[in-house]
């Protein structure tokens, strides 16, 4: 096991590309996600850390590895060492010393070797290993996977089956135009894992039992304690100085509250509604149900504590981009997750006007950008990263204030930014508006015509069962009068919400004609078709399943159900 070891391929595939691509700059982007991100490889994996160069840790390494492989790689090309931080499972056998040392043996070759410091098993791959490219055309790349010789090829089938598919996933999938953002960048990653483990076993997961509300405890619980770690990580590290009290708007179910409360760090949650958690589960938690209104912070009157110096947005909806401006005003940081885009009143424009020319994002990525930009020019120290935690929007936006204050004239740059328009606060009640509170006469009568258009569109037949045709839902849209269409809009929704609001009789999906342009269409329901969006056939019923809604097609369509009586999860 040296250097000089005979390698063997044990899998590799072309990736094809539409244009001449840079491999080298490709090779060293996987490879950098190959480091970096080990749990997307292994579900026993947590997270990976960078050993700084020449530290005292870095150097253990090397003499374990020179001891265990009978060479030193000090000066082989681009030399890493990366720590490998396993999940903490129970009377779990992995090294709480693990670590993988790489190099580059050639330009497209790298050389990837396990060691622990500890002697006991080695949490991702035990034997050594190489991941090469070679360039069978200027528009192609073939991946590699490489082992040693005389290694057990037992040893690779995971990374022959699993492993390598996700790594040929990254490689096909390149941008090198977009720069990813680092999850956790800002922290030391093994001291968030400590805190995020003690939160989440001493605190969060005997919540899970109890957990009253109607979203996944799992996933909500684990979430907030990952922030609340997050939040602590930072304090610790003294990117924010521990607040004397903080409050958390739009504190929803109050979760994050109690757990920040729990870790040492006095404060309070806000919410226009209370939710039910607050008078069980969290009821000695200090959760109050009221509006806020920041242009009464603007106006330097009294709305919050007045000793609160940390304000929290975690999916603060329509608060999102006031959360810097209230900061301003109370000359106080602030820690931000920004979810639904909305700028000071109303839904947010993605007019890309803050983002320079020619520069083209997403609606979300231009309402981050600008919500930073809020920040910055307020004059707060801001930093952004990704947190880790099973959400889709976990970009935060950390604003300090520095030490030579905001900027000079905060209430100018707020009124020139806000324009002087006035904020409307969201009413306590929100009132359904997904189409589905049209009157229900209104709602058969529409659904009807539909239905009959899109059953005659084709003289289509599956198994006896006349299925129609797929139709563009611009075609069904000029079936609407000026009344239907007034409906759905009265409802904030339109053709599209209500044809999915009807599942029963419709399945809509969405097709790209070409990479800028997509066509929604609307064919009907056949329950014996997979599920597209989960990939199941339609199962039989259970007496439990059974809804007391009447079946459609039992009673319209000619052939009756497809699925038949015995099957349809529906009223005969």
């Amino acid at each position: 096991m040296f250097p000089g070891s005979t390698w063997t391929v044990i899998v590799e595939q072309i990736a094809e590309y539409e244009e001449v691509i840079d491999p080298k700059a490709f090779f060293d982007k996987i490879i950098s996600l190959w480091k970096e991100y080990p749990n997307a490889i292994s579900n026993r994996i947590t997270t990976s850390v960078s050993v700084d160069t020449d530290s005292d840790l870095w150097n253990e390494v090397l003499r374990t590895f020179e001891t265990h492989y009978k060479f030193c790689p000090r000066d082989c090309s681009e030399i890493a060492i990366t720590k490998i931080i396993h999940k903490d499972l129970a009377n779990n056998k992995f090294s709480d010393n693990a670590f993988e040392v790489s190099y580059y043996e050639e330009e497209l070759l790298v050389r990837f070797y396990p060691i622990t410091l500890d002697g006991m098993q080695h949490p991702h791959f035990e034997s050594p290993y190489s991941i090469a490219i070679k360039i069978p055309t200027d528009t192609s790349i073939q991946l590699q996977f490489l082992k040693q010789a005389n290694s057990s090829q037992e040893h690779f089938e995971f990374m022959k089956k699993q492993a390598f598919k996700q790594l040929y996933t990254w490689l096909k999938g390149i941008d090198l135009s977009k720069s990813s953002r680092k999850t956790n960048s800002l922290l030391d990653k093994e001291s968030y894992i400590k805190t995020y483990r003690h939160i989440r076993e001493d605190y969060g997961r005997g919540m899970i039992k109890g957990w009253t509300e109607n979203s996944n405890p799992q996933k909500s619980i684990f979430e907030d304690c990952g922030i609340a770690s997050y939040i602590n990580e930072l304090v610790n590290s003294d990117l924010l100085p521990k607040p004397n009290k903080f409050v958390d708007i739009g504190c929803g179910n109050g979760l994050l509250v109690h757990l920040l409360n729990k870790i040492g760090m006095s404060g309070y949650g806000i919410d226009v509604r209370h939710r039910n958690i607050w008078k069980t589960t969290l009821k000695d938690v200090d959760l109050r149900e009221m509006p806020v209104d920041p242009q009464i912070v603007v106006q330097n009157e009294p709305h919050f504590d007045l000793d609160v110096d940390l304000l929290i947005g975690n999916h603060s909806d329509e608060l999102t981009p006031w959360i810097p401006v209230m900061a301003a005003k109370l000359n106080c940081n602030f820690f931000l997750i920004p979810c639904c885009p909305f700028n000071f009143f109303g839904k947010y424009a993605n007019n890309g006007s803050h983002l320079g020319p020619k520069r083209i994002v997403s609606q979300y990525e231009s309402f981050f950008e600008w919500t930073v930009s809020v920040a910055e020019r307020l004059g707060f120290d801001v930093k952004i990263d990704r947190l880790a935690i099973p959400s889709t929007k976990r970009l935060c936006i950390i604003g300090r204030v520095p030490e030579g204050g905001l900027c000079p004239n905060v209430d100018e740059t707020i009124n020139s930014m806000t324009e002087g328009q006035k904020f409307i606060a969201r009413p306590k009640e929100i009132k359904t508006t997904n189409c589905m509170n049209i009157p229900v006469t209104d709602r058969e009568r529409i659904a009807k015509k539909l239905f009959d258009f899109v059953l005659n569109y084709s003289d289509a037949v599956r198994d006896g069962w006349r299925c129609g045709g797929e139709v563009p839902l611009a075609q069904l849209a000029a079936l609407l009068t000026e009344e239907d269409k007034k409906l759905m809009k009265d409802q904030d929704g339109g053709l599209q919400t209500f044809l999915r609001n009807q599942h029963q009789i419709f399945h809509v999906s969405t097709t790209a004609i070409d990479k800028k342009v997509y066509q929604a269409t609307a064919r009907l329901r056949d329950f014996r078709q997979p599920v597209v969006q989960k990939r199941q056939s339609w199962k039989p019923k259970k007496a439990e399943t059974i809804r007391k809604a009447p079946c459609w097609m039992s009673l319209h369509h000619p052939d009756g159900c497809p699925v038949g009586q015995e099957a349809c999860r529906y009223e005969h």
